[in-house]
């Protein structure tokens, strides 16, 4: 065995233990290891799916590699047979590694804030949306909660998410809001907070009429805030509705189920701002993960080339203690490397402080957090101002995932 095999295998042993106990029952069960022929077990098969989530991968190559690292011994087309039967299997992976990192609560007034969110996915050549991804995202442990993955077909709506129960306030954009969606949620004992517009929802007045658009965009004003109570047929319970005109004098609107003693006015827009978390978690996995590239459009292996690449972000995150935010906190805060070498010699010099011959000694940095910044000790997310990572974070996220596949 060379060095550089024994250096693989040791950094597999460690990956292993976020993975499900029972690889080889769970693949025999999801039908994707119906013979063991030139793969042997579960895990195996598994290693050699996770070679194809390289950048710029192909079927062939994987399989090829796979065979030079002995994990299995398919031509391409074999292994293209076996990944046609790998979704039910790769999803279940994902959905259990996402257990993982959920150790740090955050909750807001005893609220837990989760925001739900679809991005879509395109292949080659796509003139529209081949694949959809659906998410729901805690906010407060910054990692995804449920997701679930449908066609073009598969619209954006609470109805995917009603397991959450009390203690739960689920947010929403514009395309979640309308009735249909809302009031199933509602029933299921969370709470909400979405925008929407009165051309996709119903909703009466004190005195049982509609709403129309007309009559609603006539209430604002330009600098203002104003706030009413409305009906929404089949919830027995008023729903509070905000309005306000934004910088471009179009109406914006929002809707929740809370009282003014859980939710003030105040406070709406602030909590609402924070479901920008979740877009800068698309960004990051299709960035770092290239999952903006489906292979194929629709094809057999379009779903588990997906599943796949949730999994190799999910398993970066976690060798790397870091948590599925935009950012990645750490336990601590970063801050900018002492300068040393020539260019330290050359601020020591204007500061009139030279330095000796053979001796590097290190200058005073300012007093400026650099790349990722913790949260408040607290666990108050609205302490929280965290910092854009910078270049040598990213990187080291993609070499992290180019470990587990080397």
């Amino acid at each position: 065995m060379t060095t550089a095999f024994a250096e693989i295998e040791l950094d597999w042993a460690f990956i292993r233990r976020f993975l499900p106990f029972d690889l080889d029952g769970l693949a025999l069960e999801s039908g994707a290891l119906k013979r063991r022929r030139g793969v042997g077990d579960g895990e195996r098969l598994l290693r050699t799916f996770l070679l194809w989530g390289q950048p710029n991968a192909s079927i062939a190559r994987s399989a090829a590699q796979a065979k030079r690292l002995n994990l299995a011994n398919l031509s391409g087309p074999a292994l293209h047979g076996r990944l046609e039967h790998s979704e039910k299997f790769l999803s279940e992976i994902f959905c259990q590694l996402i257990v993982h990192g959920g150790d740090r609560v955050e909750n807001w007034k005893g609220f837990k804030l989760v925001d739900v969110d679809a991005t879509a996915l395109c292949g080659p050549g796509a003139k529209g949306t081949d694949q959809r991804l659906h998410v729901a995202y805690d906010l407060g442990s910054g990692r995804p909660l449920q997701v679930d993955l449908t066609g073009p077909e598969g619209g954006e709506t609470f109805r995917r998410f009603l397991g959450f129960g009390p203690g739960v306030l689920i947010l929403g954009d514009q395309g979640y809001g309308h009735g249909p969606g809302i009031v199933p949620l509602l029933q299921s004992g969370a709470g909400v907070l979405v925008r929407f517009n009165f051309y996709s929802i119903r909703l009466l007045d004190s005195g049982g009429l509609k709403i129309t658009p007309e009559q609603a965009d006539s209430m604002l004003k330009t600098g203002e805030t104003i706030e009413f109570e409305a009906t929404l047929p089949g919830w027995d319970h008023p729903v509070r509705i905000f309005g306000a005109r934004n910088p471009e004098g179009k109406g914006v609107w929002l809707l929740t189920d809370l009282p003014q003693a859980k939710l003030a006015a105040s406070e709406v827009r602030s909590v609402y701002s924070r479901r920008w978390q979740i877009e800068n978690f698309f960004k990051r996995m299709k960035s770092l993960s290239g999952l903006d590239g489906l292979p194929t459009r629709d094809g057999p292996t379009a779903r588990p080339w997906v599943w796949i690449k949730l999994i190799l972000a999910t398993l970066a995150a976690l060798i790397g203690h870091e948590r599925f935010s935009p950012w990645g906190y750490p336990e601590c805060q970063e801050t900018a490397p002492a300068k040393t070498g020539a260019r330290a010699t050359a601020l020591a010099r204007r500061r009139g402080r030279p330095r000796k011959s053979g001796q590097e000694e290190k200058v005073p940095t300012e007093d400026k957090p650099m790349g990722r910044v913790c949260p408040s000790a607290s666990g108050d997310p609205t302490n929280t101002t965290p910092a854009r990572k910078n270049h040598r974070t990213t990187s080291s996220q993609k070499e992290r995932q180019k470990a587990l596949l080397s």
